[in-house]
């Protein structure tokens, strides 16, 4: 046998130290207040562990507090088993009630030391483990400790060896003991409570305010999804949706054309600077090329300045000799010099003539040596004139062979200036044509590099580098997608497990509320009751028959006998009570009727004080979940904005993977185009390159060949001039020889003539007149001669001289000239290839720095641009986009994407007021408080696009089907809700019948009182008409469940009726619970429970309330009896394993009971294995109670018990 054998105090609750033995029926006697409700409570908390529940009012202290003040307070429960004994140790720490289950009897010193101080719970332990006592760790939760002492199955530790009882339902049994200490009422609704707490964890009730939630706006919601369902607004919904979805990606798109724009600026701001740096280097080069052509050309005319003053020299020189040679010319020098050459000649005759003469004109002369004269002088003559021939001769041979080696030595020197030219020149074409060489080996291996390269690009080398990322990019934005998506279903389910946890903690709330609501509108009821019998009663009684009584009779008579109908009274003297004689067996405190009101109206207050609390805590619910609602929807809206800007650039990249494999293709094809033009390009310059080499080898050739045949020619004009000289001097030799010949004639025939004329003379022996003629005549022409000679020899030796200087140098002059001339011409063809190259190269420069000038003007208008559109609204409105310093790649530039992004701009904005007209008149169709929470006013475009959004993911998402089930199945769901609590609720209708009927099986089987014939209770149907509305709603349901929940919206002629119905039983439903005060049907309300007593042959019949059954003694007894019936009913339910234990009862102020009725009720619960522990002022029947305690107060306020009767089996 099991049971709870004894409890310990020890610095608890007003009590130094007692022990109170339960091993039986226990009575606890003494005055009020010396501490026997605190007995009876403790007893109560080992049984159910729950302070609030132990009947402390609120006004007094906590359980914690009260009976453990002090840090070495406990209360110890001794509990005896059919193995043995433990102990239960119950201490606080931390303001918190622990237990120890411990191995062990109860022991003093285990818990106090010799001189009676407590051990403090660490102490405790130390003691245990000294002794090598087992005990249990720490238990810290009331469930804990309840399911180790009821042997529930759900501890994972072993603790069977602790166990009162192997039940999983032994709260039922809890709930009865409690109610049997802490309530004294009975009446079917206790009665019905009591059953029903006692078979349930918690009291089955059907919330009504869910209902009326569930209901309300129950027809403008039908008329709402009705507007909604209309083809026509489903047309401009999915208008405005597409509309916004257009806008939302246009702003997306005008969002990366602004990124695009700030990556352009951030570009061009990056550029500039490197522009400019290009643009100044390549001045610097061109200015560089500037100074080499103008250091070639001075370095030319350097070069060519002294040769070409040298020419311009020979050519005045040239230009002199030929004004000479013409002047000459004129003055026919040639004559004039061949006259002057004769002049000795001329001499030499004319002094021969001379003599001649003077021998013809001497008469004194003999002819002999006239004639030996004659001869002599011929002779001397022609010796002079041989000897000036000669002189000519050797004259002319001189200055011959000094023009010989003149020329020579000149055509020499042409000869090496010519080779050094050629040489200069060869060096220079063979310098030419090496580089020409390498340009074309470089331009071969170009071409063969080109032709073996398969085509590519900067951009195309780009372009595949981001075709090789978009899958890595996608598989990216799919997994970002994918964790956005999991995190909005995360967030979705807190909201709804947050808005659960709302709607369970204002439910409870509610229905805690609610209990203390019923509890006051039951004490009201019952106040208004009593209130409402005083015209009857007593009260009334005494106020008609005797004046004066609240000072008599009233200072000692129970309110029940002055309200209470079931009285006898009469005014009398002698035997009387202050003059009156009654009878009634009531002997209570009594209350006035001022006092009734007061509470009555206390309790009323108070009611109406939880009733607007509990409205209160529903605005706080609506509050709280509008708050949540925002609360979720400003934390879901960016992860759905990340959504759709993740899945707009999902879309984008594959668009753009496709503009990529496009421009791959069209790149492939212009890099196999610029590769083909690439090579043909470099087959032309090879081309080029090639006719120019071949052009240098055949300039090299031609070189030579000129060479050779300048040297050649200048061979040949040398060897000419040298004949021509050879012949000059052979013609002068020949000349002079045949001068000399004719002067030999000459004088031969002279002196012919001079023999003649000897002869002559010898014969006539005088002189010759004709030979004097002649010889006056010669004289006189020679002397023309002499004197023609004497005037020319100025000009003759100016001649000579001016052809010495010039005339003989002309053709020395000519060749240098010419010579000159070449070079000068070679320098400046070389010049003019230096420069062409110069040139060229320059008008490269020119071309690359006119590019780079016009890409930096054009940053520089972009820039400009760009800074423009910073005053632009669109420029602010994105502010963050701008100040960001992330590049976005693009090919466009400042200007064309401002264009391109106001232009868009303007679109967009005619896109948004379309957008405006669209959402206005679509909401113009739902009113401000529309089922959907539609917002029909908008203060800017953020609203209407917001609510454009929204729209769209109701439609996406077709919440309205949400709604539309709400309200499709609004029947099925109200309808099966219904069916599903009323179905719970009468289901359990068998359960309590079942107690009910072993409730009357056990009386009938245990009666002891012979006074009471019969205890009964019977269910009848309740008269409560939402219960019956929602009853006949389960019938309806059962029958049309089917049709319920597809039917609310359909329109055939077949299902009109059964929704009209449905529509009809809700609209009943709501008028019954709006005119219903309460929100709560509870189970008690699905039944009526009476009774029925037979008291000494009185028969109740089936009444809802006893309130006198008898005397107060027989109620209180037949209350006494339902109670224990209750127990034992559960007690014998709770443990199918082990059975074999007791339970106590405890009951305050018993002492209103009859002796033998005490003894009865004591035997009526030990029959059923249940010890009662009753407590009254004093004791009436000692030897019913196997131990009597008496509690009393000492002198410090302490609580002392005292055992004053003990009876051993």
């Amino acid at each position: 046998m099991r049971y709870l054998n004894k409890i310990v105090f020890i610095n608890s609750a007003a009590i130094r130290y007692s022990e109170v033995q339960l091993d039986g029926n226990i009575h606890l006697i003494g005055t009020q207040g010396v501490g026997k409700s605190t007995i009876l409570r403790a007893i109560l908390f080992f049984y159910n562990a729950d302070t609030q529940r132990l009947g402390i009012p609120v006004e007094k202290k906590s359980y914690q507090d009260y009976y453990f003040p002090y840090a070495d307070s406990s209360i110890i429960y001794e509990v005896a088993r059919e193995d043995g004994w433990f102990t239960v140790l119950s201490y606080k720490t931390m303001n918190r009630i622990c237990y120890r289950f411990i191995a062990s009897p109860y022991r003093p010193d285990l818990f106090i030391d010799e001189e009676g101080a407590p051990y403090p719970s660490d102490r405790i332990r130390s003691v245990l483990d000294k002794n090598g006592i087992k005990y249990s760790g720490a238990i810290s939760t009331y469930e804990e400790y309840r399911n180790i002492l009821y042997g529930n199955s759900d501890n994972k530790r072993d603790y069977s060896c602790y166990s009162l009882m192997e039940s999983g339902s032994y709260q039922n049994i809890i709930r009865t003991i409690q109610n049997v200490l802490l309530n004294s009422r009975l009446e079917a609704d206790y009665i019905k409570q009591t059953i029903i707490t006692s078979l349930n964890e918690a009291d089955s009730v059907i919330d009504l305010s869910r209902y009326r939630s569930h209901l309300s706006g129950f027809e403008a919601q039908l008329n709402d999804i009705g507007v909604f369902r209309e083809p026509g607004m489903a047309r401009k919904a999915a208008g405005i949706s597409t509309l916004s979805d257009d806008i939302r990606k246009r702003d997306l798109r005008i969002n990366d054309l602004c990124r695009q724009l700030r990556g352009a600026y951030l570009e061009t701001e990056r550029i500039l600077p490197e522009l400019s740096r290009k643009i100044h280097e390549q001045e610097a080069v061109k200015s560089d090329f500037y100074k080499q052509r103008d250091k070639l050309d001075a370095e030319s005319k350097n070069r060519t300045a002294t040769m070409e003053g040298e020419l311009a020299v020979l050519k005045n020189s040239l230009s002199e000799a030929e004004a000479k040679r013409v002047f000459y010319a004129g003055k026919d020098i040639q004559t004039a010099m061949d006259r002057c050459n004769k002049l000795e000649i001329l001499q030499q005759e004319q002094e021969s003539l001379v003599v001649e003469k003077d021998l013809l004109s001497s008469k004194n002369k003999e002819a002999s040596v006239l004639h030996a004269n004659l001869i002599a002088n011929l002779k001397n003559e022609l010796a002079g004139f041989e000897n000036e021939k000669q002189k000519q001769l050797l004259a002319a041979e001189t200055e011959i062979n000094a023009r010989r080696e003149a020329r020579r030595e000149y055509y020499r020197r042409l000869r090496e200036e010519s080779r050094h030219a050629a040489s200069e020149e060869k060096e220079r074409l063979l310098v030419d044509r090496e580089k020409r060489t390498t340009e074309v080996a470089a331009l071969k291996m170009r071409i063969k590099t080109a032709r073996g390269q398969s085509g590519t690009s900067e951009e195309l080398e780009a372009v595949k580098g981001r075709l090789g990322n978009y899958d890595a990019n996608r598989k990216d934005l799919e997994l970002k997608i994918r964790e956005l998506k999991y995190e909005l279903n995360y967030q979705t389910k807190e909201f709804e497990t947050a808005g659960k946890h709302l709607d369970e903690d204002y439910q409870k709330l509610a229905e805690s509320n609610e209990v203390k609501i019923e509890a006051l509108s039951a004490k009201l009821t019952e106040l208004t009751e009593f209130l409402d019998n005083q015209k009857d009663s007593f009260f009334n009684w005494l106020s008609e028959h005797k004046p004066g009584w609240e000072q008599t009779i009233g200072q000692v008579c129970d309110e029940r006998l002055l309200y209470g109908k079931e009285f006898t009274a009469e005014v009398g003297e002698g035997d009387t009570f202050y003059g009156i004689r009654f009878t009634s067996g009531i002997h209570r405190n009594v209350k006035t009727k001022e006092d009734y009101l007061t509470e009555k109206k206390e309790a009323e207050e108070k009611r109406a004080g939880i009733q607007r609390f509990i409205a209160t805590a529903r605005q706080d619910l609506e509050a709280a979940k509008e708050n949540l609602r925002k609360q979720y929807q400003s934390s879901v809206k960016p992860i759905k904005e990340d959504i759709y800007h993740a899945e707009y650039e999902l879309e984008q990249l594959a668009v753009r993977k496709k503009e990529d494999e496009s421009r791959l293709s069209a790149l492939r094809d212009q890099a196999i185009r610029l590769r083909q033009e690439e090579i043909r390009r470099l087959e032309e310059e090879l081309n080029a390159a090639e006719a120019v080499l071949s052009s240098i080898q055949q300039e090299i050739a031609t070189l030579q060949g000129k060479m050779d045949r300048e040297l050649a020619s200048l061979d040949e004009q040398e060897k000419d001039e040298l004949a021509a000289l050879d012949k000059e001097l052979s013609v002068a030799r020949e000349a002079i020889s045949e001068e000399i010949v004719r002067k030999k004639a000459e004088l031969e025939e002279r002196k012919s003539g001079y023999d003649r004329e000897q002869l002559d003379s010898l014969t006539a022996s005088g002189g010759d007149p004709k030979r004097l003629e002649e010889i006056h005549s010669r004289l006189a022409y020679i002397g023309g001669e002499i004197k023609y000679i004497n005037e020319t020899k100025a000009l003759i030796i100016e001649y000579l001289k001016d052809k010495r200087e010039m005339l003989d140098k002309v053709p020395d002059w000519t060749a240098e000239s010419l010579r000159l001339q070449q070079i000068i011409h070679g320098e400046r063809e070389e010049l003019k290839k230096r420069l062409a190259d110069v040139n060229r190269s320059i008008f490269k420069v020119d071309a690359e720095l006119k590019e780079l000038k016009e890409a930096n003007r054009k940053a520089l208008e972009n820039r400009e641009e760009y800074h423009r559109s910073t005053l632009l609204d669109w420029f602010t409105s994105r502010e963050s986009i701008f100040s960001s310093m992330n590049r976005t790649d693009t090919d466009g530039d400042c200007r064309s994407l401002v264009r391109e992004i106001t232009i868009r701009i303007s679109e967009q904005s005619q896109k948004l007021s379309e957008l405006r007209k669209e959402i206005t008149a679509y909401t113009g169709n739902f009113s401000e408080d529309n089922v959907f929470a539609f917002k029909t006013s908008f203060s800017d475009d953020k609203e209407y696009m917001d609510f454009a959004c929204d729209l769209k993911e109701f439609i996406d998402e077709d919440k309205v089907s949400e709604y539309q089930s709400r309200i499709n199945t609004r029947n099925s769901d109200i309808f099966r809700q219904i069916t599903a609590d009323t179905k719970s609720m009468v289901s359990q209708e068998g359960n309590i019948r079942g107690v009910v009927d072993q409730i009357n099986a056990d009386f009938k089987e245990k009666n002891f009182v012979g006074i009471i014939q019969c205890i009964e209770m019977r269910i009848d149907p309740s008269q409560n008409k939402i219960v019956n509305l929602l009853k006949e709603i389960k019938r309806f349901n059962e029958e049309y469940s089917w049709d319920l929940g597809q039917n609310l919206f359909a329109s055939s002629a077949d299902d009109t009726a059964t929704r009209e119905k449905a529509t009809t039983l809700l609209r009943e439903l709501i008028k019954s619970m709006d005119a219903y005060s309460g929100n709560l049907i509870r189970l008690a309300d699905f039944f009526d429970l009476k009774f029925r007593v037979i008291e000494n042959r009185n028969d109740t019949g089936f009444v809802e309330r006893l309130t006198n059954v008898g005397s107060e003694g027989t109620d209180i007894l037949v209350k006494s009896m339902v109670n224990i019936m209750l127990l034992n009913v559960f007690k014998r339910n709770a443990s199918t394993v082990f059975s074999d234990f007791k339970l106590h009862c405890m009951m305050d102020e018993i002492g209103k009971l009859h002796p033998n009725n005490v003894a009865g009720i004591l035997k009526f619960a030990n029959d059923r294995d249940i010890l009662l522990i009753n407590g009254s002022p004093t004791e009436q029947d000692a030897l019913s109670y196997k131990h009597i305690y008496k509690l009393e107060k000492d002198t410090d306020s302490f609580t002392r018990i005292r055992r004053v009767i003990t009876q051993f089996d």
